[in-house]
């Protein structure tokens, strides 16, 4: 399945958040209950390594605070969702990136699988799946 209405929020979602239109983003493709994971939560050992990973963020705020943090220490010099995958309640979106770190210069690579949550067509939440030891490791100083 690569045209459904689900992989069309997906894809418009991550569209707008890229392009820093947060406010499209969760007006028209997020559920305001909002719930997104990078890697595992509750996880006191990846957040010790990631400030962004091991946390639940809420809302449209708490996404924003995670982007934020995201990218005030990476630079994204590729980041490629290459396939889609419907799965009725879920958007599984399998991908690649490489990002390079702005005080270590170390560079990030990682495949990715995000998982989107589904209600009404909308997002609830869902979770970011990378290389958290890659990512972890580009933010120490050689």
């Amino acid at each position: 399945m690569t045209n459904t209405k689900n992989i069309a929020v997906v894809k418009g979602f991550l569209g707008a958040q890229y392009e820093g239109d947060f406010d499209t983003a969760f007006a028209n493709y997020a559920q305001p209950a909002f719930r997104w994971i990078v890697g595992t939560a509750d996880n006191a050992d990846l957040r010790a390594s990631i400030p962004w990973a091991g946390y639940e963020h809420v809302g449209k705020e708490g996404y924003i605070k995670l982007t934020t943090l995201l990218f005030s220490e990476f630079e994204a010099l590729e980041f490629d969702a290459q396939k889609y995958t419907d799965a009725g309640d879920g958007v599984f979106v399998e991908g690649r990136f490489v990002f390079r770190h702005r005080e270590t210069a170390k560079i990030a690579v990682s495949d990715f699988i995000a998982r989107f949550d589904m209600r009404d067509a909308r997002i609830t939440g869902g979770q970011f799946y990378e290389n958290t030891a890659g990512v972890a490791d580009a933010r120490r100083a050689a």
